[in-house]
C-alpha cells in the first residue's frame, strides 16, 4: 500500500536538545547514573530477560534515580504485553511465553513511561519518536527525560517563595504578596509561577502556560 503524507503518523515536536550547559551536565549525569545502574542490575548487557524482569527492572530503576515512585507504580507483566502489542517496545526474541527481551527494553518502557507520566507525549507518540533510534540515542532519549522528571519534582516540593503581585494584576487576584516557585530557564531567564496555578498539576494547563507565553512574545508556540 502506497504511504501517503496523511497516512504518516506526525511525531510531537519535543523541546530541541537544549545547549545549556546546566542541561547538558545534568543529561549526560543521568545517563552515566542509568549505565552504572544498568551494570549493577543487568550485569550482562545481553543477557535474556523475561516480562516480570522487565517490571521489576522498572521499578528498581525508578527508585535507584530517586525519581516518583508512581512512575513505576502500576506498571505489570500486562502492561508489558501491551507495550508489545501495541510496538511500543522492539519486538522481543521468541514468542508468547518463551519471548525473551534485552536491556534495550528496558530502556524503551522507561522512557515511554517517563514521556507518558510527564505529559510529554501519549503512548503512539513515544513510539513514533523512539522508532529506529540506535541505542544511545534512546539512552540519551531516557535520560533527557529523567533530567525533565527530576525539574517537576524540585518546582513540586520546592520552599514557597514570597513575591509582590504586581499592580496591574487582575483585582480578583491583587493581594500584597502570593506563594510562588521560581523556574530557572534557559538564557538567565527566570519564570515565577505561583504555586497554586494548574500548571503544576495538569500538562494540559502547563501547555496553555507555554502557549500564553509565546503569545506574549508574539510568537507562533506551533513553530
Amino acid at each position: 500500500m502506497r504511504t501517503t503524507a496523511a497516512s504518516t503518523p506526525r511525531r510531537r515536536a519535543l523541546p530541541p536538545r537544549s545547549t545549556d550547559p546546566r542541561r547538558v551536565s545534568a543529561e549526560r549525569a543521568a545517563s552515566d547514573e542509568l549505565e552504572t545502574w544498568r551494570e549493577r542490575a543487568i550485569p550482562v548487557a545481553n543477557a535474556p530477560l523475561e516480562a516480570d524482569d522487565l517490571v521489576q527492572l522498572l521499578r528498581d530503576c525508578v527508585a535507584t534515580l530517586s525519581l516518583d515512585p508512581a512512575i513505576a507504580a502500576d506498571f505489570t507483566v500486562a502492561t508489558v504485553h501491551y507495550y508489545r502489542r501495541k510496538d511500543i517496545i522492539d519486538p522481543p526474541d521468541g514468542r508468547t511465553a518463551a519471548a525473551r527481551y534485552d536491556v534495550r527494553h528496558v530502556w524503551q518502557i522507561a522512557a515511554a513511561r517517563l514521556a507518558g507520566f510527564l505529559g510529554l507525549l501519549t503512548l503512539a507518540e513515544a513510539r513514533t519518536a523512539m522508532r529506529g533510534m540506535a541505542t544511545p540515542e534512546l539512552l540519551g532519549f531516557l535520560a533527557a527525560r529523567v533530567v525533565d522528571a527530576r525539574a517537576r519534582t524540585a518546582l513540586r516540593t520546592a520552599p514557597a517563595l514570597h513575591v509582590a503581585r504586581p499592580l496591574h494584576a487582575p483585582t480578583s487576584a491583587r493581594r500584597a504578596v502570593f506563594d510562588a516557585v521560581v523556574m530557572s530557564l534557559t538564557g538567565d531567564a527566570w519564570c515565577i509561577i505561583p504555586r497554586d496555578h494548574a500548571a503544576h498539576r495538569s500538562p494540559d494547563a502547563a501547555r496553555d502556560l507555554v502557549n500564553a507565553l509565546a503569545a506574549a512574545f508574539h510568537l507562533d508556540p506551533t513553530r
